[in-house]
């Protein structure tokens, strides 16, 4: 009868790791969906900030800021397997 007890918690444990391995998926993918809003985000940001800042003496700024919204975008749009 030990035995069987002992047996019936091994199975559990078993459940258990299936279910941390998918919880442990499931914040991977939170974290990742909102890593990529928060790109998005700073995209958007700074083309606009690039937008109003065109008229400025420093054309580099302007040029450095599309790149960097640009780098974002890119990495927000990248297949992630």
């Amino acid at each position: 009868m030990a035995n069987r007890a002992q047996g019936g918690a091994v199975v559990g444990d078993r459940e258990a790791l299936f279910l941390d391995a998918a919880r442990v998926l499931m914040l991977l993918g939170a974290m990742q969906a909102f890593l990529g809003l928060l790109l998005w985000l700073l995209g958007v940001c700074l083309l606009a900030l690039g937008e109003r800042c065109s008229c400025s003496p420093i054309p580099r700024a302007v040029l450095a800021n599309a790149a960097i919204a640009i780098a974002a975008l890119k990495h927000l749009f990248t297949l992630w397997n």
